[in-house]
């Protein structure tokens, strides 16, 4: 039976995955997941039978999407560990990676992550290769106190010191010290059990939104978007971005986390989708900007926009936001003439 498998993504959207497909426009087509994030949402499109475009900006959530979203059936065996590498091959991707040293993992963590890149260059199954890369994405975010990559590494010392970890907190954290490997053994099994083939035609894409719909060659039914909305918690490129740096993937994209400019940024992103589906469907919450309001007006132009909301609580690293949120989906049936 798959599952979608634990991802440690800030904003994901796993607990409101079913809400949000029960009240999709349509039951049945091809969607696009413009921001795809962790995938939770494909992964759900995917569950219900529709066709999945899964796009995002960073690679770190390319490679999940390419290992669960596109891959019908192909799974990682842990075989993959026994991958005959050298010393020569360890130390030269040492070097290339070694900014991550003494900044989010000790050296002799990162001699053996340089290990675990070199085995993943040498796959020669691209499935495999990305779902040895997820698991790889994985183990460097579960190591991580806070499950991102920009806490200061005073900051992430003192967290991986278990002693103090349980006289602050009250937990150990004892998986904050287990090695790259281990974390990838520990998960293998969910990631292996999250393929499945819904007997559609689902594709990954690691593009810049605006790109995405430039690149996208047919009309879709349904974009649905879940864009970074201008807050402290959605600086996703800071929080996932040095993984594209250590695996040299990196990409310009338009920051719609910029407050300025979001609302702006995402009327020209609309202005481009309208061109390429019958329906955008919108995630947003209450605790963000722009309004719900400002955001309906503007899709308003376009065509006929609804509403649905649902209260939901947040759960970050363990710990509930006790302020109660309610998230908003809204609907824009795109109007014949604006196409």
């Amino acid at each position: 039976m798959s599952k979608y498998p634990k991802i440690n993504y800030i904003g994901n959207k796993d607990k409101l995955v079913n809400w949000i497909i029960d009240n999709l426009p349509l039951k049945k087509g091809t969607v696009l997941d413009l921001f795809s994030g962790g995938n939770s949402v494909a992964y759900a499109l995917k569950e219900n039978n529709y066709t999945v475009y899964s796009n995002d900006a960073l690679y770190s959530n390319f490679v999940i999407s390419k290992a669960i979203i596109e891959n019908k059936n192909i799974k990682l065996s842990e075989e993959i560990f026994n991958t005959k590498v050298t010393e020569a091959q360890i130390n030269k991707k040492y070097k290339e990676i070694s900014f991550l040293s003494n900044r989010l993992y000790y050296d002799e963590e990162v001699k053996e992550l340089a290990k675990l890149f070199v085995i993943s260059e040498k796959i020669e199954n691209e499935y495999e290769k990305y779902m040895f890369l997820a698991l790889i994405r994985r183990a460097m975010i579960r190591k991580l106190p806070y499950s991102r990559m920009n806490v200061p590494w005073n900051q992430i010392q003192k967290l991986r010191d278990e002693d103090y970890s349980y006289e602050k907190y009250k937990r150990r954290r004892a998986y904050h010290n287990f090695t790259f490997e281990r974390h990838i053994k520990d998960n293998l099994e969910n990631y292996n059990n999250a393929v499945f083939d819904n007997k559609k035609d689902n594709k990954s894409f690691n593009y810049d939104s605006f790109d995405m719909i430039d690149n996208l060659k047919e009309k879709v039914d349904i974009i649905y978007m879940d864009p970074p909305y201008p807050a402290t918690m959605n600086k996703y490129g800071d929080f996932y971005g040095l993984y594209d740096k250590a695996v040299k993937h990196e990409i310009s994209y338009v920051n719609f986390s910029e407050n300025n400019m979001f609302l702006s940024n995402l009327e020209k992103l609309i202005e481009k989708c309208i061109e390429k589906t019958k329906y955008i469907v919108i995630s947003e919450s209450n605790k963000t900007k722009p309004t719900v309001k400002e955001l309906s007006d503007m899709l308003s132009k376009y065509g006929t926009v609804k509403v649905y909301s649902k209260e939901h609580q947040y759960k970050v690293t363990g710990s509930i936001n006790k302020n109660q949120t309610v998230e908003m989906l809204i609907i824009l049936k795109v109007r014949e003439s604006s196409k």
